[in-house]
């Protein structure tokens, strides 16, 4: 076993928990307060970022992918 492998692991575990209780505690209020738009927009955007949160490696294979498409190589 690797440190950074460890740290990296739970702070990945850590913040992916908080980032649902946040987004969670957001949606709420939207909804209370009746803000139906902007809850719309929120779920967009949270979805995108919960992609960058939870998939990281998705994301960097699809940024590799995109370039060598691009640029070639």
């Amino acid at each position: 076993m690797n440190f950074g492998e460890n740290i990296q692991t739970w702070f990945s575990t850590q913040i992916g928990a908080l980032f649902l209780v946040i987004i969670g505690a957001v949606a709420i209020y939207f909804l209370v307060r009746r803000e139906f738009s902007r809850f719309v927009g929120f779920a967009i955007f949270a979805m995108i970022v919960g992609v960058f949160v939870f998939t990281p490696d998705m994301v960097k294979n699809l940024g590799s992918n995109l370039w060598k498409t691009v640029f070639g190589g």
